[in-house]
């Protein structure tokens, strides 16, 4: 084993000058250096092209979106029944419910009678059938129960308002009726 060493050590001192012009520490290092900050910059660079079409890819999405709501939303405001306007026929039926709930309100406190106003339920769904044709567009079949749902809630306070005008009849005949025998 001695003359194995021996000749490697020999090898060694023969080849040293070899050795040493192609080990530089210096040399060595700055190139190691400089490789190890191109894969930086580069992996850096690649996460940034990434994370730069993600959120090209998410605006386009959101832009997208908003114009398909807004659309929507138009074709909500254009919508037209018999060529009037949906806006201006829902206007009408609001205003009509609204005048009958406050006449109902009115002489039902005049009266000390309690009724129950409570249209709830078909505001509800009616605001579900709104949110419908936001969504889906205007259907005639959604426009037509809109529509419908108002003409209810219009025939309810009616019925209401005819009730309390025949309790309001009543009383008032009750009362020239005692007084017409008090006299």
């Amino acid at each position: 084993m001695r003359k194995e060493t021996d000749k490697l050590d020999q090898f060694i001192k023969d080849n040293k000058s070899d050795f040493e012009s192609d080990f530089n520490p210096e040399n060595n290092w700055n190139k190691i250096e400089s490789k190890i900050s191109k894969n930086k910059n580069q992996n850096n660079s690649v996460w940034m092209i990434a994370a730069s079409i993600v959120l090209l890819l998410s605006l386009g999405w959101l832009i997208y979106d908003r114009a398909q709501l807004t659309d929507k939303i138009n074709e909500l405001e254009s919508l037209s029944v018999n060529n009037k306007p949906y806006s201006e026929i829902e206007s009408y039926y609001q205003q009509n419910i609204e005048e009958k709930t406050a006449l109902v309100n009115q002489i039902s406190t005049t009266k000390n009678i309690e009724v129950n106003t409570d249209l709830k339920s078909l505001n509800k769904k009616y605001e579900e059938l709104k949110a419908k044709v936001k969504e889906q567009g205007g259907h005639p079949q959604v426009v037509n129960a809109m529509i419908q749902n108002l003409q209810t809630q219009i025939e309810i306070l009616e019925q209401q308002l005819n009730i309390l005008q025949d309790i309001q009849e009543y009383s008032q005949n009750e009362n020239q009726e005692n007084n017409a025998i008090s006299i």
